[in-house]
């Protein structure tokens, strides 16, 4: 359509104040589409369909078996076969950082305590004088990265000396006592146990190197509860394993007291192993 009525001079001066209008929305859209703190490379998402594409929980999920990332000069290596061993510490109440990744700055998923039985399925190294190793727990499962001055592999305590978990189950074919004690460590599946004490005191057991054997009781002191006191010995019945036991008694629950703490150290010849122990006492 032409405006044919329209004064030349008139039709400039409209034509300028257009312009000049185009002009100044344009700059302010430009102006609001990117600020001096984001990065416009980045794509924006503007609805949670939009967030979940963008990150895809079942694709980004790690892989414990897959190698670690490369981070700095951190290096892996694969331990085959697999290696056993105990957790190990200076301090025997310890608590052994589990790491994601090979690095005292990765996050804690959790931790051992001295004398956890684990597997050593991989290695790291990052040029210090300390390794790295990828572990899984024989009790819980649980898997990740310890520091490799808190393993001990040298086989003195790992595989010569390996105390096993059982069940009730399991006790219940050696032994008919339904009365006692039993303990496990606090990285023990649940439902499983490392030593059982009935009150009969010489049906004392333990699973080492897989098989239960059978202790008594060759002293108590300390403070009595039910049937037991606070620091105990035991020998196995046929003189191969010496046990130490010093617990810490809770409070009482109908006719179960809480064991809330204590350390047991096994030892045969010079080799040994202590470790943190919970549990309770009961029927």
């Amino acid at each position: 359509m032409t405006f044919a009525w329209l004064r030349p001079g008139l039709m400039v001066a409209i034509l300028l104040m257009v312009t000049a209008c185009g002009g100044r929305n344009a700059s302010s859209e430009a102006a609001s589409s990117t600020s001096d703190f984001e990065d416009p490379t980045v794509p924006v998402a503007s609805s949670p369909s939009q967030v979940n594409n963008l990150a895809d929980p079942k694709q980004t999920k790690p892989d414990p078996d897959a190698p670690v990332a490369a981070q700095d000069n951190i290096t892996t290596a694969p331990v085959d076969p697999p290696q056993p061993a105990v957790l190990t510490a200076a301090d025997a109440q310890a608590q052994i950082n589990l790491r994601s990744e090979p690095s005292t700055d990765a996050a804690s998923k959790g931790y051992g305590l001295v004398g956890d039985p684990v597997r050593l399925l991989k290695t790291a190294a990052d040029g210090g004088d300390v390794p790295w190793y990828y572990v899984k727990f024989d009790g819980s499962g649980a898997e990740g990265w310890i520091r490799g001055d808190f393993i001990d592999a040298s086989g003195k305590t790992a595989a010569n000396l390996q105390v096993d978990t059982y069940t009730i189950d399991d006790l219940f074919t050696v032994s008919e006592a339904g009365c006692g004690m039993v303990l496990s460590r606090p990285s023990d599946r649940d439902g499983s146990y490392v030593f059982a004490n009935s009150l009969e005191p010489n049906d004392t057991w333990m699973r080492i190197n897989g098989t239960m054997t059978r202790f008594r009781r060759t002293s108590a002191s300390g403070e009595p509860f039910y049937g037991q006191t606070t620091f105990q010995q035991f020998t196995s019945v046929d003189g191969s394993f010496q046990v130490e036991l010093t617990v810490t008694p809770g409070a009482q629950d109908y006719e179960v007291i809480e064991i809330t703490g204590g350390t047991l150290t096994i030892r045969q010849g010079e080799t040994q192993q202590s470790f943190t122990v919970v549990g309770d006492a009961g029927c």
